[in-house]
């Protein structure tokens, strides 16, 4: 049988690793921390992203709002340069479309729909008469997304010459 010559220096023994009773003791400490660095970075991204989101909205309605004030100046407009109770030009109870914006928007004259019969007096006999109008703005995001809002004017109307309608104020 042949003998295995081990080497003198194989023969010695390796040092081991010493484990002292404390180990693991950092790690206890820095886990918490970690999860705490964690918790505080995901609760920021959930923070700037829902004020994202909150911020994008709140736009969309000042944009259905704004819509509504540019259908309340075209009714002013209409009123003041071609609206004629001999003639009277319906005003649109329907969307009309405001161009050029993106996404889409318009406004709907709810009420005065005939300004004629009203009782504006003349312009001579008494300073204004108030006329109550109501117009909705919409603006539409998608096809299944809408934004709308209503305001209601008081307009001070009354009648230059007979038939036709001037509007001297908006309260």
């Amino acid at each position: 049988m042949r003998g295995i010559y081990l080497n003198p220096i194989a023969r010695r023994r390796r040092p081991q690793a010493v484990v002292s009773v404390d180990s693991g003791f950092v790690l206890i400490l820095v886990l918490p921390v970690a999860m705490l660095l964690l918790m505080t970075a995901l609760s920021l991204v959930s923070r700037s992203n829902s004020a994202a989101v909150s911020s994008a909205q709140e736009s969309r309605a000042q944009a259905a709002r704004m819509a509504a004030e540019f259908g309340l100046n075209q009714v002013m407009a209409r009123i003041n340069t071609e609206y004629n109770c001999n003639n009277s030009i319906p005003l649109s109870t329907s969307n009309t479309d405001i161009g050029g914006s993106s996404p889409p928007a318009s406004y709907t004259i709810t009420s005065p729909l005939n300004l004629c019969g009203s009782g504006v007096a003349l312009c001579t006999t008494t300073p204004y008469t108030d006329l109550p109008v109501t117009i909705r703005g919409i603006l539409t995001v998608d096809s299944s997304t809408t934004y709308t809002h209503e305001i209601n004017r008081t307009l001070s109307v009354c009648e230059p010459v007979a038939n036709s309608l001037r509007v001297r104020g908006v309260r």
